[in-house]
Formats: C-alpha cells, sequence, structure tokens
C-alpha cells in the first residue's frame, strides 16, 4: 500500500476541514494517509523514517504567509521532501481563493512563489477559500474582528454575514485536488 503523508498549519482551524477531506478521498483511493496538524506534532524526523511515495503540503494564509511551523517545518526538511521518488502536493487555504480569478492569484503568489523560493517541485498546487467566522464563539479576538469586518466591508461590501459564520471552501475543488494527486501516484 503507498503511503502519504498530509501536514498542514491551520491558525484557527479552517485548513483541518479541508486536510481531512484529502485524506478521507486518498483513504477511499487505498492509500494509507498519516495525517498532522504540524502546530500539535514535534517528531517530524518520525515522518521521514517511513516510504512515503507522496506528501502534501498545505497551510492556512493569513497578511501572505504560511503558518510559521509550516514554513519552519518545510524549511528544515526540504531536502527530505525533494527526494526524486516523493510526489510532492500543495495548497493553501485563503481568502483571496473565493472565485476562479483569486484562485489564480492566491495559487500564483503563495504557493507557486513559496516552492520556488525552496526548490520545491509539487505535481499540483491548489488554492481553496477560507472560513472568516465573526460569530460570537469564533476563536478570533474582539480587535482582530474588527480589524476583518471593516476590511470585508470595504473590499467586498455586502457579501458576507458580519455575524457568523462565512465558508468559502470549494468542496468539489478540494476533492478534486486529491483524486488527481492520487492519480499521479
Amino acid at each position: 500500500m503507498k503511503k502519504i503523508a498530509l501536514l498542514y498549519g491551520t491558525r484557527f482551524g479552517g485548513t483541518t476541514g479541508i486536510a481531512d477531506k484529502i485524506a478521507e478521498v486518498l483513504t477511499q483511493r487505498g492509500f494509507e494517509v498519516l495525517i498532522e496538524n504540524v502546530n500539535n506534532f514535534e517528531d517530524f524526523k518520525k515522518i521521514f523514517e517511513k516510504e512515503y511515495t507522496g506528501i502534501i503540503l498545505g497551510s492556512g494564509i493569513q497578511v501572505g504567509e504560511w503558518t510559521t511551523k509550516m514554513k519552519n517545518f518545510i524549511k528544515n526538511y526540504q531536502k527530505n521532501i525533494v527526494k526524486q521518488d516523493i510526489k510532492l502536493g500543495m495548497f493553501v487555504s485563503c481568502g483571496t481563493a473565493q472565485n476562479n480569478e483569486g484562485i489564480i492569484k492566491a495559487c500564483k503568489d503563495y504557493v507557486d512563489v513559496f516552492a520556488q523560493k525552496l526548490g520545491l517541485d509539487p505535481v499540483i498546487t491548489a488554492a481553496f477559500g477560507g472560513i472568516y467566522d465573526f460569530s460570537k464563539k469564533s476563536k478570533h479576538g474582539t480587535i482582530k474582528k474588527k480589524i476583518l469586518k471593516s476590511i470585508v466591508k470595504k473590499e467586498t461590501p455586502g457579501k458576507f454575514d458580519l455575524d457568523n459564520i462565512n465558508d468559502f471552501r470549494n468542496w468539489y475543488d478540494i476533492v478534486s485536488f486529491a483524486e488527481t494527486f492520487a492519480e499521479n501516484m
């Protein structure tokens, strides 16, 4: 059975749902999948002790940046990731990727440029919409919510429910990413 390591970073949990769906699709396709949020994982060397034929790296984007732990993991283990017999997929979850134009921009700005800087050559990349949580149960603090609300009011008036959760993840695109990665294995 082919093994895939799916490693991701998230700040508020939206990327976790994406990673879970990708892992679900790959498992249904017969792959053994290790899925880890790098924020909760410490022993990264163990990942490379097993023989993975594929690695998927993903992150939520905030202010144009991957999560710090995800960036550090990639930088520290770049030589292990670029092994020629390992297929690589990369994705981000961000507010920019709410429509086709935004998806193209997010892929270029947050995945392709990042991969190129680190000498990574993924077989597939993707950008998925994120979650804006303005609900009372939001993990965002009051100040952060006020800042986000002012930005979305200005940039996309009327598009957001400023009192609830706004989920822009496109599950069809996420499943398609996983299926395409599986086909490349």
